[in-house]
């Protein structure tokens, strides 16, 4: 009995599903050796030019430039390549090498991967073929950063895929089969090896932010996971790794000592925070004639320097404050409404201000100004002719000035709020169509932005409604006009800036040809040389007391005429026949040669919301009669001017396309208009 019971245990057994794994034995590909031979960045035409390497190794070197560093300490860790604009292409060295580490007899396709990067679009730089053990292959890749490993794998190349099909670098859109291997017959093993680490510059919130090309609305890392800063524990603090700058103005440059990484919270709201990287390098600013500048900073720098990040963080990010410190900051970036933002966020606090004295909190914002937002950063002409986008704040995407400053705190001067809300949903649906500038009959002009147009547009309407609120145009010329349904459903709206002209005026005098000046006299009239269309509004300054009249090209300024008090301006809406103005100074100049000025007011918007900031502050308000007291504040607030301070995002659908967020009242400040007050709960400047 107990022999049967043996039998039958070993036969169960043997039925249980044991069975023997045949040995592939050592001469199985197990790995590749790669070996990265060269590097060099891809120039805008395909060809190859020596990579950069940061500052601190041409200083530790003593050398100007990349090709006076040796070749071999490039690419290390003592001297590390920049962040590349735009792709590079490693040559590469590559063997089979069987499960031992010995070299292996193997042939057939081998591709890519390049960690961290993303591959060029070119299926071809993605893979090679190897011939009895040993191959050569080109691959290029951009978005490159930190330690960098390049990866050979026997395995199937990853495709790309849009629009529910493969996506090609050429454009076709049929399969070119010179870019993809021939898939071998026996499979592959998925056998991997990778290169050496190859150093490139450290992530940088202006690594990560700055635009590759001309175009500012996504940043080349959208879907890259990325941390930067370095807390102690984890190593060396991380440094930033600036060029040296004149500092004195003797034309040489001036040493100046590595400063840490140092990532301050400026604001922070229901869903996030916003973080700007204090110590960041300043940026020049590309003038070539590919920038399409249209007035260069007079710093030679541009206003901002790609330092600044929204975290999302899906709700508000207990335990922060402004004015803290972070030592680090990860996440992954992904572009909202064309603003870059780091989503699924983590971060490790430095200093909580909020621990120290109450006059301590503000240490480190006052390190962090916010940058006065101009007419020049708006990208407008330093031209008395005015062009269609003047009135939109940044509508060209080519516009880096603006980009520069995205998500850091900027402050807005002497901006007036709507006097009107026109709702332009006229049917109904929710939505108001976009619309882009363009060229009818080789005119500039507002239109929609379908190309080309449809022979009928069923939103005509809708659109021309928009366009004529948000840029002072047809019933709306001369007023400041915000569309409604935009408020009603985002809560934004918007402001006009000052316009052109003295800054003593409350105007913006960065772009001095925007402005007529002319010389007055006591014994003789003098007026402008250009004169100005009926329905323009212009603003009038003069820097003493001076008799003013408007008239046609003979218009002459008597004693009999307005007298306008030195420094006070005028605002004025030229008419028919009245498209000049002529000045006559009321008492002797002598020799110091005394000027009025005259200029128009472009009308330039950027959009703002209060909604959180101050939410007793009503906007959409009607001035009646002034009769009560919900009259009287709106009465204030149209005829004030005010200061404000906020974060600039872009909103690529919105029109305009630049936004400000205000952090709470205290950003917030007022100058009455005559005789009124300022709008409750607002404060007056100081």
């Amino acid at each position: 009995m107990k022999k049967q019971w043996l039998v039958l245990a070993a036969t169960a057994a043997s039925l249980s599903g044991c069975y023997e794994v045949p040995s592939t034995g050592t001469q199985a590909l197990g790995s590749f050796r790669v070996v990265v031979q060269s590097i060099s960045a891809v120039g805008s035409g395909g060809g190859l030019q020596d990579l950069d390497v940061v500052p601190s190794c041409l200083k530790a070197h003593n050398v100007i430039r990349t090709a006076d560093v040796p070749a071999k300490v490039r690419g290390t860790q003592d001297c590390r390549f920049v962040i590349p604009n735009g792709q590079v292409e490693l040559l590469l060295d590559i063997t089979a090498l069987d499960k031992t580490g010995k070299a292996l007899d193997f042939t057939g396709p081998v591709t890519f991967k390049v960690v961290p990067g993303d591959l060029a679009e070119d299926y071809s730089y993605a893979w090679t073929t190897i011939n009895r053990g040993r191959g050569t292959g080109k691959v290029r890749a951009q978005n490159v950063y930190g330690e960098v490993r390049v990866w050979a794998m026997d395995e199937p190349m990853e495709l790309r895929y849009t629009d529910g099909g493969i996506r090609f670098y050429t454009d076709g859109g049929m399969e070119d089969p010179k870019q993809f291997p021939q898939e071998p017959d026996s499979g592959r093993s998925y056998a991997a090896g990778s290169s050496e680490t190859v150093y490139f510059q450290e992530p940088t919130l202006q690594a990560i932010q700055s635009p590759q090309g001309y175009d500012n609305r996504s940043s080349p890392f959208v879907g890259q996971f990325v941390t930067v800063g370095r807390a102690p524990e984890s190593g060396a603090v991380q440094y930033q790794n600036c060029p040296d700058r004149d500092l004195d103005g003797d034309g040489l440059p001036d040493p100046e000592a590595p400063k840490p990484v140092t990532l301050l919270v400026t604001g922070t709201d229901p869903s996030g925070f916003f973080v700007t990287d204090i110590t960041s390098c300043p940026v020049r600013e590309d003038v070539t004639s590919a920038a399409q500048v249209r007035v260069p900073e007079p710093s030679g720098f541009l206003p901002g320097s790609f330092n600044s990040i929204f975290v999302y963080n899906y709700s508000f990010p207990e335990g922060l404050d402004p004015g803290d410190l972070l030592w680090t900051l990860s996440g992954s970036l992904q572009e909202f409404t064309s603003t870059t933002q780091l989503t699924f966020p983590s971060w490790t606090v430095r200093e909580r201000v909020r621990e120290l004295p109450p006059e301590q909190w503000t240490k480190y914002l006052v390190l962090a100004p916010p940058v006065e937002l101009s007419l020049r950063h708006c990208g407008l002409d330093n031209t008395l002719a005015p062009f269609v986008t003047d009135t939109t704040c940044g509508q060209n995407r080519r516009n880096m000035k603006l980009e520069s400053m995205e998500s850091g705190l900027v402050k807005l001067r002497r901006v007036r709020f709507p006097q009107v809300f026109k709702n332009c949903d006229f049917n109904g649906d929710g939505q108001v169509p976009m619309f882009c500038e363009t060229t009818v009959d080789s005119v500039w002009t507002w239109a929609g932005c379908a190309f080309p147009p449809p022979a009928v547009d069923p939103d005509a309407e809708e659109r021309q409604c928009s366009i004529d609120c948000t840029t002072s145009g047809g019933a709306y010329q001369n007023l400041r006009c915000s569309e409604k349904s935009q408020f009603s459903s985002f809560g934004q709206f918007v402001v006009e800036l000052a316009g052109p002209g003295p800054r003593d005026a409350g105007l913006d005098d960065t772009l001095a040809n925007r402005q007529q000046n002319v010389t007055v006299s006591d014994t003789s009239s003098k007026r402008l040389s250009s004169g100005y269309e009926p329905g323009v509004g212009v603003s009038i300054w003069c820097d003493v007391d001076t008799h003013v009249k408007l008239g046609d090209g003979t218009v002459t300024a008597t004693t009999a005429d307005e007298l306008l008090p030195a420094r006070t301006r005028k605002d004025v809406v030229m008419e028919n026949g009245k498209s000049l103005v002529a000045f006559l100074a009321s008492q002797p100049v002598g020799t110091s040669q005394p000027r009025c000025s005259v200029a128009r007011n472009t009308h330039t918007r950027v959009l703002l919301t209060t909604k959180d900031a101050v939410p007793d502050l009503n906007v959409d308000c009607s001035e009646g009669t002034g009769a009560t007291e919900a009259e009287r504040q709106c009465r204030n607030l149209h005829g004030a001017s005010f200061d404000i301070v906020g974060h600039l995002r872009q909103v690529q659908a919105a029109r305009p396309r630049w936004m400000v967020l205000p952090r709470d009242q205290d950003d917030f400040c007022c100058y009455p208009g005559p005789g009124l007050e300022c709008p409750k709960p607002i404060k007056p400047c100081q």
